[in-house]
């Protein structure tokens, strides 16, 4: 059969099956992905780049590797994909799926020797590589393979395939996927621990309804986090016309697209919202009504990824008045777990309750850690039996590792079962909690609060603050309303216990930003770092500019754990970014 030949069937997954009813439906309308990298793409060249990588992965692997069916054997499933393009992951994602195996996405700034842990341990078969990004994945390939029968090897995205005359494939009924095989692997972010390698069934992002005609959306977020994979994937599945921005494009870039083109819906993360929220607040007042007048059409604002702060939230239902979802959910659990209404007028911590479908209990009853069962969750961790094994409970509920209480049937979001509690000295401190309190102050936009490690208190609650644009301009005019740690005590003191106060403050000046994972996730370990000068634990005798202490602690000793900063998976390359 000729490369790229739309005469064809694809196996019976159900993904596959939700993939050609969407694309037969919409086909015939021109243009339909549109990413900034270059690339602008009828459904017709999608369908001909996926059949010509499919042809290319049987030509350039062992015959040994493929069923007689022509899809991949259970033992290697894996597939590594590595590029900076959305529209080529599209292309690696349902070739690979077409084979009956498993996408795997790296962070384009992956430095080769992590990329080869994940490609050994997964034993991939093959790097998938974009255009951009084929020479790195050359080197990783070279150097991989050494524990192993096979040695991987590197091979194009097709992007410039002849486009089919028509989309006349169909299911082959005889060949049937398992729904709960492998069908994506995420890793874990790494911000309080090393990655893992989360492999999701086939039948994560099936359940999806046909979206109405003339949909669009957008897409700023990379595929290998699961929250740009959704974003890239789920419009081919529905039929929505997809536009897809460069990595960290910047906001003003976003603004653009929903401005010039009719973005019907997408998901936000707390930052991009206050990053939006900042952006817009510089603009004229005219302009600021054109741009909201946009942002209005995409419905419904769905926040995930993190508590948004209550002064961002009364922001955005004060200029648009729409629905504001607060979602809970993570890369594990295959998506969403649960969702509330925000008014504005409620604690921005509360998470609501189970979506249709998903299963969540508290271990404690009314409070304790959060576990879910789903049919999209999280089948293994690779090469870990005994972590995979750790997850879950004997219920089979995935055990997230966050912390909640229940309130009138709902949940409210307490934190992390590590990073998010401060262990200072006989309390345990939930520093979402601080951060709530803190980010509600009315001069203060954005905050982080974490441990640094100490002597005999193990972890001092240590807060990095970022004041309003008005609170800066204020206090340039007026030295007497600058706001310092002994201020925001004070006013914290107001809400919290004084156990829970911070005793370490930086407060952020122009151009400084807090280092974060691409899914605006703080990265907990350089943050400490870089504006605590910690490497080891912190010294009332340290003098770091910007810092304020406040009393006197026992002299510090190593911390019990310092998380394995593993960043290649959060990296971009920001070569021809603009």
């Amino acid at each position: 059969m000729a490369v790229g030949s739309a005469r064809d069937k694809f196996p019976n997954d159900l993904l596959l099956v939700q993939f050609l009813r969407s694309v037969k439906r919409c086909a015939g309308q021109g243009p339909y992905i549109y990413d900034h990298f270059g690339f602008e793409k009828t459904l017709e060249e999608l369908m001909a780049d996926i059949l010509r990588m499919r042809d290319l992965m049987r030509q350039q692997l062992p015959a040994s590797e493929f069923s007689e069916r022509g899809v991949f054997k259970e033992k290697r499933p894996y597939v590594a994909v590595l590029t900076r393009s959305g529209y080529e992951f599209i292309v690696a994602f349902f070739a690979t799926r077409v084979l009956g195996g498993a996408a795997m996405p790296f962070g384009s700034g992956i430095l080769p020797e992590e990329a080869r842990y994940f490609v050994d341990s997964a034993e991939s078969l093959c790097i998938l590589a974009g255009k951009d990004c084929y020479e790195k994945a050359e080197r990783i390939a070279a150097m991989s393979g050494a524990s192993t029968d096979l040695k991987p090897v590197a091979i194009p995205i097709s992007c410039n395939a002849a486009p089919v005359g028509t989309i006349d494939i169909t299911i082959d009924e005889t060949l049937n996927m398992a729904p709960d095989g492998p069908g994506l692997v995420i890793f874990t972010s790494g911000t309080t621990g090393p990655p893992k390698g989360a492999v999701l069934p086939r039948i994560c992002m099936v359940f999806q309804p046909d979206a109405p005609p003339n949909c669009q959306t957008v897409c700023f977020r990379p595929p290998h986090w699961l929250g740009g994979a959704i974003s890239l994937v789920e419009p081919m599945l529905t039929g929505k016309k997809l536009h897809i921005l460069k990595e960290r494009a910047g906001v003003g870039r976003l603004w653009e697209v929903l401005r010039s083109h009719h973005i019907t819906g997408t998901g936000f993360t707390p930052g991009i919202l206050r990053e939006m929220k900042e952006w817009l607040e510089a603009q004229s007042e005219d302009e600021q009504e054109e741009y909201i007048k946009a942002f209005r059409n995409i419905g419904i604002i769905y926040c995930a990824g993190a508590m948004v702060s209550p002064s961002v939230l009364k922001f955005w239902k004060n200029r648009t008045g729409l629905t504001f979802k607060n979602v809970y959910g993570s890369t594990e659990v295959g998506g969403l777990a649960t969702w509330k209404d925000l008014d504005g007028t409620e604690r921005s911590d509360a998470i609501g309750a189970a979506i249709p479908g998903i299963e969540v209990k508290l271990t404690d009853g009314n409070h304790g850690e959060i576990c879910v069962r789903s049919p999209f969750m999280l089948r293994k961790y690779i090469g870990d039996k005994e972590k995979t094994k750790a997850a879950f409970d004997a219920d089979g509920y995935f055990k997230t590792g966050d912390f909640a209480e229940r309130k009138d049937g709902e949940f409210i979001f307490s934190g992390r079962a590590n990073a998010d509690y401060i262990l200072f000295r006989h309390y345990r401190i939930p520093s979402v909690q601080v951060e709530v309190v803190l980010t509600a102050l009315p001069y203060v936009t954005e905050a982080c609060v974490l441990g640094v490690p100490d002597n005999e208190a193990k972890e001092i609650c240590a807060a990095v603050v970022r004041l309003t644009p008005e609170q800066e301009q204020l206090q340039r005019r007026h030295s007497e309303q600058t706001i310092n740690l002994a201020r925001l005590r004070k006013d914290m003191n107001e809400t919290l216990p004084k156990y829970m106060l911070p005793v370490l403050v930086k407060i952020l000046g122009p151009g400084e930003e807090m280092p974060q994972t691409v899914s605006q996730k703080p990265i907990k370990s350089q943050i400490i770092k870089r504006y605590f000068g910690v490497d080891r634990s912190w010294s009332a005798e340290n003098s770091v500019c910007g810092v304020e202490y406040w009393g006197s602690m026992p002299a510090p000793v190593e911390a019990d754990t310092k998380p394995w900063d593993w960043l290649g998976l959060q990296r971009a390359d920001f070569k021809g970014e603009a």
